[in-house]
């Protein structure tokens, strides 16, 4: 039972690793199935990670969709932003500069400052044990997935098996295995 509820728990969240613009037509739902699969991702992880109830669960999802549409919202601003930045050596006005570069400190602030409400209102509802636990796990969560985006967006070669003797390099230069999300774990050893 609670698997399922988790399941339509995690069908309203959002997580704020897509918030990229579109990249053609069709885009917006191809990002809608890939959220829906990583709330899904999302919520099997923290319910394992956490050893959520029925209650807690009920709880914590809907308040990170919460978020989650405040964090996609802002990162995509970021985006827009990182984008005009690039493109600072071509403005030739220092006021647009500066504009600019508080634009994107305002950005950086209220991205903090939704992190930190966030948080304060998880503390409401989980214990501190679980608290702590989901600052762990959910920033590393986050981490493999945007990881895992950015490589398929990059269209970056796969991985591939190497043949007997064969030693390949990884071209990301990183353990690619560590990006990658791990199979479902029984709750963790105290």
């Amino acid at each position: 039972m609670i698997r399922i509820l988790v399941f339509l728990l995690a069908v309203v969240t959002v997580t704020p690793v897509l918030a990229q613009p579109g990249l053609g037509p069709g885009a917006a739902d191809k990002r809608e199935k890939i959220k829906k699969k990583i709330r899904a991702m999302r919520a099997y992880t923290l319910t394992e990670e956490l050893q959520l109830d029925e209650t807690t669960a009920g709880k914590l999802f809907p308040t990170l969709a919460k978020y989650d549409d405040e964090l996609d919202r802002l990162l995509q601003q970021r985006a827009d932003i990182e984008r005009r930045l690039k493109g600072a050596a071509d403005i030739k006005d220092p006021r647009a500069l500066d504009k600019l570069i508080d634009e994107a400190v305002a950005n950086q602030k209220a991205f903090w400052d939704s992190q930190e409400r966030r948080v304060a209102e998880l503390r409401k509802i989980l214990t501190p044990a679980q608290t702590a636990r989901l600052l762990v796990v959910l920033p590393e969560f986050e981490r493999r997935i945007q990881n895992q985006l950015q490589r398929a967006l990059k269209g970056g070669p796969g991985p591939r098996k190497a043949g007997k003797g064969e030693v390949l390099e990884n071209p990301y230069g990183r353990d690619d295995d560590d990006d990658d999300l791990p199979a479902p774990k029984g709750p963790r050893a105290k």
